[in-house]
Protein backbone atom coordinates (compact mmCIF):
# COMPACT_ATOMS: atom_id res chain seq x y z
CA UNK A 1 0.00 0.00 0.00
CA UNK A 2 1.60 3.32 -0.82
CA UNK A 3 2.00 5.62 2.04
CA UNK A 4 2.41 9.31 2.18
CA UNK A 5 5.97 10.65 2.91
CA UNK A 6 6.55 12.50 5.97
CA UNK A 7 6.00 16.08 5.69
CA UNK A 8 9.17 18.16 5.27
CA UNK A 9 9.76 22.12 5.63
CA UNK A 10 7.40 24.23 3.86
CA UNK A 11 7.27 28.06 2.73
CA UNK A 12 4.14 29.90 3.19
CA UNK A 13 5.03 32.06 0.57
CA UNK A 14 5.43 29.58 -2.12
CA UNK A 15 2.04 27.86 -0.50
CA UNK A 16 0.04 31.24 -1.90
CA UNK A 17 -0.36 30.06 -5.83
CA UNK A 18 -2.12 26.87 -4.26
CA UNK A 19 -4.07 29.00 -1.85
CA UNK A 20 -5.18 31.18 -4.44
CA UNK A 21 -6.06 28.91 -7.36
CA UNK A 22 -8.12 27.01 -4.35
CA UNK A 23 -10.32 30.30 -3.63
CA UNK A 24 -10.37 31.33 -7.34
CA UNK A 25 -12.24 28.04 -7.82
CA UNK A 26 -14.70 28.46 -5.39
CA UNK A 27 -15.71 32.03 -6.42
CA UNK A 28 -16.69 30.14 -9.65
CA UNK A 29 -14.10 31.77 -11.78
CA UNK A 30 -13.79 30.10 -15.15
CA UNK A 31 -11.11 27.33 -14.55
CA UNK A 32 -9.13 28.38 -17.66
CA UNK A 33 -8.39 31.77 -15.70
CA UNK A 34 -7.98 29.86 -12.62
CA UNK A 35 -4.83 27.55 -13.93
CA UNK A 36 -3.74 30.90 -15.63
CA UNK A 37 -3.81 32.89 -12.86
CA UNK A 38 -2.07 29.70 -10.93
CA UNK A 39 0.67 29.75 -13.07
CA UNK A 40 0.99 33.44 -13.02
CA UNK A 41 1.21 33.85 -9.42
CA UNK A 42 3.72 30.99 -9.22
CA UNK A 43 5.86 32.01 -11.68
CA UNK A 44 5.73 36.08 -9.94
CA UNK A 45 6.77 34.38 -6.31
CA UNK A 46 9.31 31.99 -7.70
CA UNK A 47 11.07 35.34 -9.76
CA UNK A 48 11.17 37.68 -6.36
CA UNK A 49 11.76 34.98 -4.35
CA UNK A 50 16.16 34.97 -3.47
CA UNK A 51 17.75 32.08 -5.42
CA UNK A 52 18.73 31.87 -9.08
CA UNK A 53 14.94 31.33 -10.56
CA UNK A 54 14.85 33.33 -14.04
CA UNK A 55 12.08 33.37 -17.17
CA UNK A 56 14.16 30.35 -18.69
CA UNK A 57 13.79 28.38 -15.35
CA UNK A 58 9.93 29.21 -15.75
CA UNK A 59 9.45 28.59 -19.08
CA UNK A 60 10.94 25.17 -18.54
CA UNK A 61 8.95 24.21 -15.89
CA UNK A 62 5.70 25.13 -18.08
CA UNK A 63 6.84 23.05 -20.76
CA UNK A 64 7.46 19.76 -18.47
CA UNK A 65 4.17 20.15 -16.63
CA UNK A 66 2.74 19.93 -20.30
CA UNK A 67 4.79 17.45 -21.42
CA UNK A 68 3.85 15.19 -17.78
CA UNK A 69 0.18 15.24 -18.71
CA UNK A 70 0.73 14.13 -22.45
CA UNK A 71 0.00 10.64 -21.81
CA UNK A 72 -3.29 11.58 -19.92
CA UNK A 73 -4.60 14.42 -22.27
CA UNK A 74 -4.29 11.66 -25.19
CA UNK A 75 -6.07 8.75 -23.12
CA UNK A 76 -8.94 11.43 -22.34
CA UNK A 77 -9.24 12.33 -26.03
CA UNK A 78 -9.31 8.59 -27.08
CA UNK A 79 -11.89 8.24 -24.04
CA UNK A 80 -13.38 11.17 -25.11
CA UNK A 81 -14.16 9.76 -29.05
CA UNK A 82 -15.15 6.44 -27.80
CA UNK A 83 -17.89 8.20 -25.95
CA UNK A 84 -19.08 10.79 -29.22
CA UNK A 85 -19.06 7.14 -31.49
CA UNK A 86 -21.52 5.88 -28.42
CA UNK A 87 -23.86 8.70 -28.79
CA UNK A 88 -23.81 8.96 -32.14
CA UNK A 89 -24.74 5.40 -32.84
CA UNK A 90 -27.31 5.38 -30.12
CA UNK A 91 -25.58 3.51 -27.22
CA UNK A 92 -26.27 6.84 -25.18
CA UNK A 93 -29.87 7.29 -26.33
CA UNK A 94 -30.65 3.66 -25.06
CA UNK A 95 -29.05 4.12 -21.59
CA UNK A 96 -31.64 7.19 -21.79
CA UNK A 97 -34.20 5.00 -22.52
CA UNK A 98 -34.12 2.28 -20.64
CA UNK A 99 -33.48 5.03 -17.57
CA UNK A 100 -36.65 6.75 -18.60
CA UNK A 101 -38.78 3.63 -18.71
CA UNK A 102 -37.84 2.82 -15.20
CA UNK A 103 -38.58 6.14 -13.97
CA UNK A 104 -42.27 5.60 -15.47
CA UNK A 105 -43.78 4.97 -11.97
CA UNK A 106 -42.77 5.70 -8.39
CA UNK A 107 -42.61 8.78 -6.03
CA UNK A 108 -39.97 11.43 -5.77
CA UNK A 109 -37.40 9.41 -4.37
CA UNK A 110 -37.66 6.62 -7.26
CA UNK A 111 -36.98 10.00 -9.98
CA UNK A 112 -34.04 11.21 -7.84
CA UNK A 113 -32.74 7.87 -8.50
CA UNK A 114 -33.30 7.54 -11.90
CA UNK A 115 -31.72 10.94 -12.46
CA UNK A 116 -28.83 9.59 -10.25
CA UNK A 117 -28.35 6.71 -12.43
CA UNK A 118 -28.78 8.47 -15.43
CA UNK A 119 -25.27 10.21 -14.65
CA UNK A 120 -23.63 7.31 -13.33
CA UNK A 121 -24.35 5.14 -16.61
CA UNK A 122 -23.14 7.60 -18.43
CA UNK A 123 -20.19 8.71 -16.58
CA UNK A 124 -19.07 4.85 -16.72
CA UNK A 125 -19.06 5.35 -20.33
CA UNK A 126 -17.52 8.36 -21.35
CA UNK A 127 -15.03 8.65 -17.56
CA UNK A 128 -15.36 12.16 -18.13
CA UNK A 129 -18.10 13.90 -15.57
CA UNK A 130 -18.84 17.12 -17.25
CA UNK A 131 -19.74 15.19 -20.17
CA UNK A 132 -21.61 12.78 -18.48
CA UNK A 133 -24.19 15.81 -16.87
CA UNK A 134 -24.17 17.28 -20.47
CA UNK A 135 -25.63 14.42 -21.63
CA UNK A 136 -28.13 13.22 -19.30
CA UNK A 137 -29.06 16.42 -18.68
CA UNK A 138 -32.23 16.45 -20.86
CA UNK A 139 -33.21 12.92 -19.25
CA UNK A 140 -32.46 14.64 -15.87
CA UNK A 141 -34.94 17.36 -16.20
CA UNK A 142 -37.78 15.36 -17.76
CA UNK A 143 -37.88 12.88 -14.98
CA UNK A 144 -37.60 15.77 -12.82
CA UNK A 145 -40.69 17.95 -14.12
CA UNK A 146 -42.46 14.26 -14.14
CA UNK A 147 -42.08 13.68 -10.44
CA UNK A 148 -41.69 16.87 -8.97
CA UNK A 149 -38.10 17.07 -8.13
CA UNK A 150 -36.88 20.69 -7.13
CA UNK A 151 -34.76 21.62 -10.25
CA UNK A 152 -31.74 22.96 -7.70
CA UNK A 153 -31.78 19.38 -5.73
CA UNK A 154 -31.67 17.52 -9.02
CA UNK A 155 -28.57 19.72 -10.26
CA UNK A 156 -27.11 18.90 -6.73
CA UNK A 157 -27.05 15.41 -7.15
CA UNK A 158 -26.36 15.02 -10.91
CA UNK A 159 -23.32 16.40 -9.71
CA UNK A 160 -22.61 14.58 -6.55
CA UNK A 161 -23.14 11.77 -8.32
CA UNK A 162 -21.00 12.42 -11.30
CA UNK A 163 -18.05 13.51 -9.15
CA UNK A 164 -18.32 10.21 -7.20
CA UNK A 165 -17.91 7.70 -10.19
CA UNK A 166 -15.27 10.20 -11.78
CA UNK A 167 -13.36 9.65 -8.51
CA UNK A 168 -13.90 6.33 -8.20
CA UNK A 169 -13.33 4.43 -12.14
CA UNK A 170 -10.01 3.13 -12.25
CA UNK A 171 -10.37 4.52 -15.90
CA UNK A 172 -11.26 8.03 -15.65
CA UNK A 173 -8.58 10.74 -15.65
CA UNK A 174 -7.94 11.54 -11.92
CA UNK A 175 -7.22 8.18 -11.38
CA UNK A 176 -5.47 7.83 -13.77
CA UNK A 177 -3.30 10.75 -12.83
CA UNK A 178 -2.85 10.15 -8.99
CA UNK A 179 -2.04 6.34 -9.82
CA UNK A 180 1.16 7.79 -12.02
CA UNK A 181 2.47 9.85 -9.31
CA UNK A 182 2.15 7.19 -7.02
CA UNK A 183 3.55 4.49 -9.06
CA UNK A 184 0.80 1.99 -8.35
CA UNK A 185 -2.27 0.37 -9.96
CA UNK A 186 -4.89 2.51 -10.21
CA UNK A 187 -7.16 -0.30 -8.82
CA UNK A 188 -5.07 -0.02 -5.58
CA UNK A 189 -6.25 3.61 -4.78
CA UNK A 190 -9.83 2.78 -5.34
CA UNK A 191 -10.46 1.93 -1.92
CA UNK A 192 -8.07 4.72 -0.40
CA UNK A 193 -10.32 7.88 -2.17
CA UNK A 194 -12.03 8.21 1.12
CA UNK A 195 -13.70 11.23 -0.02
CA UNK A 196 -15.60 9.86 -2.53
CA UNK A 197 -17.20 6.84 -0.61
CA UNK A 198 -18.47 9.73 2.02
CA UNK A 199 -19.87 11.22 -0.77
CA UNK A 200 -21.59 8.47 -1.90
CA UNK A 201 -23.19 8.14 1.38
CA UNK A 202 -24.22 11.41 1.58
CA UNK A 203 -25.75 10.88 -1.95
CA UNK A 204 -27.61 7.67 -0.55
CA UNK A 205 -28.65 9.23 2.80
CA UNK A 206 -30.16 12.33 1.07
CA UNK A 207 -32.32 10.82 -1.53
CA UNK A 208 -33.33 7.98 1.27
CA UNK A 209 -34.29 10.37 3.40
CA UNK A 210 -35.21 13.33 1.17
CA UNK A 211 -33.27 16.05 3.31
CA UNK A 212 -32.92 19.02 2.59
CA UNK A 213 -36.62 19.28 1.04
CA UNK A 214 -36.63 21.76 -1.29
CA UNK A 215 -40.19 23.68 -2.73
CA UNK A 216 -40.29 22.66 -6.35
CA UNK A 217 -39.53 25.67 -7.86
CA UNK A 218 -40.63 26.54 -11.72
Amino acid sequence: MYKCPPPGDYDLIALLPYLLVLILAITGMNVMLVLFTGILAAGLIGLIQPGDYSLANWSKDIYNGYTSMQEILILSLLIGGLGALMKAHGGLEWLAYKISSFSQKGSARAGEISISLSVVLTNLCTANNTVAIVISGGLAKEIAQRYGVDPRRSASLMDIVSCVVQGIIPWGAQMLLAASIASISPLELVSSVQYCWLLALVAVLSISTGYPSLARTR
